[in-house]
C-alpha cells in the first residue's frame, strides 16, 4: 500500500517537474536596412541604415571587416556620405537579443560620368540636306542599344590621362582641365584598361590574349596587327571606348527629339568651340552648354575615337541592335566623332564623321585636334 502511495506521488510530481522547466528562447534583432541599395551612382550618395527592432544599435565598417568583432565598427549615428568606391557592412544589436544577420551594400561611385538608357533612335542625317560630301552619313536607319551605360560627361582630361599614364602628350598645355590630345587609338586601349585595373574593374580590352597592358609591349606607331585584332570584352564593367552609334546616341541626348543639329542645341556657338570661335585652341572642357543628359563638348573641343572601323558605306548594312563597326578596310581606319576646335561648323553636327589610322591620329595633321571619351557598361 505505501508503495502505490508513493507512484502516485511520483506521478504526480512528474509534470509539476515539467512545468517547472524556464524557456531560454531569446529574440533577433531585425537586420538593418540600407538605403540606397548599393549600385553605381555618378554623384555622392548619402547612406542611411535603419533597423525595425526598437532600441537597436546598429554599428558599421567601410574597410571590409564583420562589423560585429571588428575594431574598426562605427556606430550609426548619422548618414555617411560615400563619394568613393565602397563597402558598407553593417549588423544591428540589442542587450539581451541575438545580433541580426550582416548585411551589405556596394556602392560603385564614377563622378563626372552621365546614364544613358538603352533605347532606340534613328542614327544618321535626319537633317539638314546638300551635303554631298557627307554621304557617308546615309542613309538613317533605326538603331536599338539594349544596353544602358554610362558616358564621360567630359572629354578626358589632361589630368586624367596623367593621373592613369604619368605623362602628358598634349600639344596645348598650360591647363590640365583641358582635354588630352596627340593620342593614338592605340594608346587609348591602353588607357582604359590601365584606370579599369586600378579602380579594380574589369579590363574590357583583350590584346594576345592579356589584358594587361604590361604585357602588350609599346605603344606601335606604325600598323600592328595584333593590336588591330584587339578583343573587346563588352559585358565587362570596365572602360572603353563608345561604339559609333553609342556616341552618337548620346551626343543626341538619347533622342531624337527635339533633332538638334549640334549636341544640345541648334546654335552651334552654344555648345561648341570650332574654328570660328576656338582661337585656333583646345578649351578646358565643360565651358559651353550641355546637352540634355548633361554631356559637354560632343561637338567641337577636341574630336573623339570611336571604337569601330570606319566604312563609308556602312549605313547601308549595319546591323540594327547593338552595331559595333565594319571590319577594317584597306585604308586600316577608325572611326572619329564630333569635329574640334580646328573645323568647320559643320563637323560639330551630331551625325559628322571622321577617320583616322589607329596609330596616329589621321592622316591629314598632327592629332593635337584629336582626343576621345570613355564608357562603361551600366551594370
Amino acid at each position: 500500500m505505501k508503495s502505490l502511495k508513493f507512484l502516485m506521488l511520483l506521478l504526480i510530481a512528474i509534470p509539476i517537474l515539467f512545468s517547472c522547466e524556464s524557456s531560454t528562447e531569446v529574440n533577433t534583432v531585425a537586420n538593418p536596412v540600407i538605403n540606397p541599395a548599393g549600385g553605381t551612382y555618378t554623384s555622392v550618395q548619402n547612406i542611411s541604415i535603419s533597423c525595425a527592432t526598437t532600441d537597436a544599435i546598429i554599428k558599421y565598417t567601410i574597410d571590409g571587416t564583420a562589423p560585429d568583432t571588428s575594431a574598426t565598427a562605427i556606430t550609426y549615428l548619422d548618414p555617411i556620405p560615400v563619394a568613393m568606391n565602397m563597402i558598407i557592412k553593417a549588423v544591428a544589436m540589442k542587450d539581451g537579443w541575438n545580433d541580426s544577420n550582416i548585411v551589405h551594400a556596394t556602392y560603385m561611385i564614377y563622378p563626372d560620368m552621365a546614364h544613358v538608357p538603352a533605347g532606340t533612335f534613328t542614327m544618321g542625317r535626319t537633317k539638314a540636306s546638300g551635303l554631298a560630301e557627307f554621304d557617308d552619313e546615309l542613309p538613317t536607319h533605326s538603331v536599338t542599344l539594349t544596353a544602358a551605360f554610362y558616358i564621360g560627361m567630359y572629354e578626358v582630361k589632361q589630368s586624367e590621362w596623367f593621373a592613369v599614364i604619368g605623362a602628358n602628350p598634349s600639344h596645348f598645355v598650360g591647363d590640365t582641365n583641358r582635354p588630352v590630345e596627340m593620342v593614338s587609338w592605340y594608346a587609348t586601349l591602353v588607357y582604359c584598361n590601365k584606370r579599369s585595373m586600378m579602380e579594380g574593374l574589369t579590363p574590357v580590352y583583350s590584346i594576345s590574349g592579356s589584358t594587361d597592358p604590361a604585357n602588350w609591349g609599346s605603344i606601335p606607331t606604325t600598323s600592328n596587327a595584333a593590336w588591330d585584332a584587339a578583343n573587346c570584352n563588352w559585358s565587362a564593367d570596365g572602360y572603353r571606348l563608345p561604339t559609333e552609334a553609342e556616341w552618337e546616341y548620346a551626343a543626341r541626348g538619347a533622342t531624337n527629339t527635339p533633332d538638334f543639329l549640334f549636341a544640345g542645341d541648334d546654335n552651334v556657338s552654344a555648345v561648341s568651340w570650332y574654328a570660328t570661335n576656338s582661337g585656333n585652341t583646345t578649351h578646358p572642357v565643360g565651358l559651353k552648354n550641355p546637352n540634355g543628359l548633361g554631356i559637354y563638348d560632343m561637338s567641337g573641343n577636341v574630336g573623339e575615337w570611336c571604337w569601330d572601323w570606319y566604312g563609308a558605306t556602312y549605313y547601308s548594312t549595319s546591323p540594327s541592335t547593338n552595331p559595333t563597326g565594319p571590319a577594317m578596310d584597306a585604308q586600316h581606319r577608325h572611326t572619329i566623332r564630333g569635329g574640334s576646335w580646328f573645323h568647320q561648323a559643320s563637323s560639330s553636327r551630331v551625325v559628322y564623321r571622321d577617320w583616322g589610322t589607329p596609330e596616329k591620329d589621321s592622316p591629314k595633321v598632327l592629332n593635337n585636334r584629336l582626343g576621345f571619351r570613355v564608357v562603361r557598361l551600366a551594370v
